[in-house]
């Protein structure tokens, strides 16, 4: 009997090792938690064809003075509906919340790759001669159009941050354009439809101090085997 129970004791043993190890994917890694010291603020306004206002959307990049890392959280209108984003540039992986901030959050981690250089997917601008002040910089406007789509960007040389913690990422405009046609920093975008739908994105504040962190050391994180498109993240 003494056998018996110790046998199934180490197979029980095993089994549970190797539903440890199951919950990372082969080269999945993470942190135990990530933390970061400034942050970016933006909003979303959608209008409808009318030029109405049908709702407002808050997006917050939180990234490292000393490091490469950065995380976006959506603000989705609701206890539990918000969306956040990890970017681990080290790991090479994103992780994404669901629900996240509540006790509910869903967690997901998956290793991405950067796209070859021809197969980036670039919009390409149009410049005009118009200048704007936003935030206290100079913003020169750009046109565009994309199929049935078309609208204006404003960009700054005077900022040297990059567009992975700016407005164009954090409301997934590089999901759909990689890339843009000339430098800068996006400090706002308009995208408007044949139906007459209209979305604008714009940076509400910048270089913001703020330490944030995040706790993963508890959070039951599942994996992905299949590497996806950096920009997709």
């Amino acid at each position: 009997m003494k056998k018996r129970l110790f046998f199934l004791i180490a197979f029980f043993a095993v089994l549970s090792a190797s539903a440890q190890f199951s919950l990372k994917a082969p080269k999945v890694k993470w942190d135990e938690s990530y933390t970061f010291d400034k942050s970016n603020s933006f909003k979303i306004e959608f209008y409808a064809k009318n030029n109405e206002l049908m709702r407002t959307a808050e997006i917050k990049t939180w990234y490292q003075s000393g490091g490469e890392n950065f995380s976006v959280k959506f603000f989705n209108g609701g206890k539990g509906n918000d969306m956040e984003t990890i970017l681990d540039k080290k790991n090479e992986i994103g992780i994404q919340i669901l629900g996240a901030g509540s006790p509910n959050a869903t967690y997901t981690a998956g290793g991405y790759k950067y796209p070859a250089e021809g197969d980036l997917k670039k919009l390409d601008l149009v410049p005009t001669s118009e200048t704007k002040q936003i935030l206290g910089y100079t913003c020169k406007k750009y046109t565009y159009t994309f199929k049935k789509i078309f609208g204006e960007v404003w960009i700054t040389d005077q900022i040297t941050l990059p567009n992975d913690i700016g407005m164009f990422r954090a409301c997934k405009m590089a999901a759909k354009h990689n890339t843009l046609s000339v430098p800068g920093f996006v400090m706002e975008m308009t995208t408007e439809d044949s139906g007459g739908g209209k979305t604008l994105m714009k940076t509400i504040s910048l270089e913001n101090p703020d330490k944030y962190t995040i706790d993963l050391k508890y959070a039951n994180i599942s994996t992905a085997l299949n590497k996806i498109n950096y920009f997709t993240y």
